[in-house]
């Protein structure tokens, strides 16, 4: 990774030097701007105090405070415009890199938008009709030629809650008001990640975490997370600590999942040491969910103010390790193209 980086460093000097050129330009601009703000602000607040109180040395120290305040408060604008215009810059940042590694010009990345629901029930993972789904950052490219999606994506439902508040009546007597409010509970909160592959198989084939007990405290695993099949032991006694696997093909799942694949899954903690859900679909797509793992991180990971700063390559480097791993998750679990199971 650290070669490929350095490649994309020397690759993207011109745009950096760019991105610093708008920067300084824009601090300049905010920074003319909030003085003139405050300097009107302030004559404006003299001249009104000037006209109606009688004017004496307590009122001018108070002038000098307010001036001092409008300065500050507009200065400090300035900064938040400023860090608001490199969060913005990240996103280009972040498309450039998806561009650079996927080596598709096409590809696209929208903050607002998130993955089709529909998809997301397509791969009948979650159980989308006890919960709800929101997301953010869309992304979508073509990698070894075939089609790779990412998003944040947030999977919850909401429970009643009943507050107990003890109360008196006009008689002095104690009475329990019950309050009932909605809660938010999170079942899944990350990066969904899916792409085509270059193999077609007939059944899903589910890999759950092992360690998923904490759903069963309000309700049962069905009614957060659906899976068909049978459960099957494979061979692979680290995989099976952290996974286990669902098909109704219990024949194609042990082809598919062969000791160098399961070995290769494994080594995803290497990169993403998070809980992660992966389906392979009937046909020709895999999905995976990474837990606590978001591309908004990634995106509020700005470069820092100044060109000189020592950071500047490191917290590019940091952008660009996240966005080449996401592509590595397609190295790790694509099937390849020499078999066809029908």
């Amino acid at each position: 990774m650290q070669e490929k980086f350095e490649e994309f460093y020397n690759y993207y000097q011109k745009d950096i030097n760019m991105y610093y050129n708008e920067l300084k330009a824009n601090m300049k601009k905010y920074i003319i701007q909030s003085i003139l703000i405050s300097l009107l602000l302030s004559c404006v607040f003299v001249i009104s105090t000037y006209t109606l109180i009688s004017y004496n040395l307590n009122i001018f120290k108070l002038d000098i405070l307010l001036c001092i305040a409008f300065t500050v408060v507009m200065l400090g604008t300035a900064f938040v415009r400023l860090k608001n215009d490199r969060i913005k810059k990240n996103e280009k940042i972040i498309l450039d890199i998806i561009k650079y590694i996927s080596k598709d010009s096409s590809a696209v990345y929208y903050k607002d938008k998130m993955i089709n629901q529909k998809h997301i029930e397509e791969m009948e993972l979650f159980n989308l009709h006890n919960l709800k789904y929101g997301g953010e950052n869309y992304i979508s490219a073509k990698y070894n030629n075939n089609n790779m999606n990412f998003a944040d994506m947030d999977i919850y439902y909401y429970k009643d809650k009943i507050d107990e508040k003890t109360l008196y009546d006009k008689n002095g007597r104690e009475y329990i008001q019950k309050i009932t409010r909605k809660v938010k509970k999170t079942v899944f909160s990350g990066c969904y990640i899916s792409a085509t592959l270059n193999k077609k198989i007939s059944d899903h084939i589910y890999l759950i975490p092992n360690n998923l007990e904490d759903l069963f405290i309000n309700g049962k695993l069905n009614d957060y997370i659906t899976y068909s099949g049978n459960l099957i032991e494979l061979e692979n006694l680290d995989f099976s600590k952290k996974y286990k696997v669902y098909s109704e093909n219990e024949i194609q799942a042990r082809y598919i999942l062969t000791l160098n694949l399961m070995e290769k899954i494994n080594n995803i903690d290497k990169i993403f040491d998070n809980k992660k859900y992966i389906v392979f679909k009937e046909g020709r797509r895999f999905a995976i969910c990474i837990e606590n793992f978001k591309i908004e991180d990634i995106r509020k990971a700005t470069l820092p103010f100044s060109y000189n700063s020592k950071n500047k390559k490191e917290n590019l480097k940091y952008i660009f390790e996240n966005i080449f791993n996401l592509f590595e998750i397609y190295n790790i679990l694509d099937l390849g193209n020499d078999v066809y199971i029908k």
